[in-house]
């Protein structure tokens, strides 16, 4: 099973070969250092975007480390393709620029980026920098019509299974829409509280490890990556019974205390039960690699 540390070492490439990407990388930067700029005003600073610089110091990173492939790979470009893509992507952020829609413009650099691989260098590169290219799907930001049809079944969910669990438990419990009341306390289901942020940062970190790992086993990464939803889900519960159980027992100043860093055990809960199911997979893998070969009896 290979590790995080097993790369190919990169031909080494004269200083001249990248001076063919600069203009590139010129163009780049003009188009979306702007976009990025404004992204930062008003989608990070929410709660659901929070995870943005993260996810982009990542895509950086990940272009950084393949980045030989741009000048080392040898391939025949496919520029009808390439271009195609390269005009698609420059019609996405010029509507989505314009009209001040960020899903286009943002997610313009999908197809933009593709199509100059592919007519610059060719499949081999387009291949090698897929990953880094598809990662910033998690860079756009959800549609409000979308968020709020995301949502609302989130927080139902949330509030139906915390209640019945701490109805069973015996504790003096009810429920009304997404707000929970237990003893003389009421509890809104409110938008943080429905997992979608959880979701979303366990969703990058479990693919980025999933990539990065690169297992040829793919029942080891079948239910890694199957597992990341419901992991975030269970460790939201968690979370929403906590601030329950901390302010039944605590009243309102202690679950306010303990709300301001619930979101942190969430995802160290979150993180933690997803690493673990790791380590227990990556056990099950090494010793069914290591168990012999039956021989066929002659």
């Amino acid at each position: 099973m290979s590790t995080v540390f097993d790369r190919i070492p990169a031909q080494k490439a004269p200083p001249s070969a990248w001076f063919n990407w600069l203009p590139v990388a010129l163009g780049l930067l003009a188009m979306y250092v702007p976009s990025y700029l404004d992204l930062s005003k008003v989608f990070w600073k929410t709660e659901i975007g929070g995870h943005g610089p993260i996810i982009l110091a990542v895509v950086i990173w990940l272009f950084w480390r393949t980045r030989d492939v741009l000048v080392a790979t040898d391939d025949t470009p496919m520029p009808r393709l390439g271009w195609s893509l390269v005009g698609f992507g420059a019609l996405l952020y010029a509507v989505g620029r314009s009209q001040s829609l960020f899903q286009f413009e943002v997610g313009s650099q999908i197809p933009l980026l593709a199509g100059l691989l592919l007519a610059l260098k060719g499949r081999r590169a387009a291949k090698a920098l897929w990953f880094p290219v598809f990662f910033i799907v998690f860079l756009v930001p959800i549609p409000g019509s979308m968020l709020d049809a995301i949502l609302l079944p989130l927080k139902r969910h949330v509030s139906v299974i915390v209640e019945t669990i701490l109805f069973q438990a015996g504790y003096p419990v009810a429920r009304s829409g997404v707000v929970l009341t237990i003893g003389p306390y009421q509890l809104l289901i409110a938008d943080a509280c429905s997992g979608l942020n959880s979701m979303i940062a366990l969703s990058g970190v479990g693919l980025l490890f999933v990539h990065l790992m690169q297992s040829r086993n793919w029942i080891y990464n079948g239910v890694l990556l199957v597992s990341i939803l419901p992991t975030a889900f269970v460790a939201n519960i968690a979370r929403v019974l906590l601030l329950m159980l901390v302010t039944y027992y605590g009243g309102d100043d202690a679950g306010q205390a303990f709300h301001d860093y619930a979101g942190y055990l969430e995802i160290v809960f979150a993180f933690g039960a997803f690493f673990a199911l790791d380590a227990i997979l990556r056990r099950f893998v090494e010793k069914h690699d290591a168990a012999p070969t039956p021989v066929p009896a002659t």
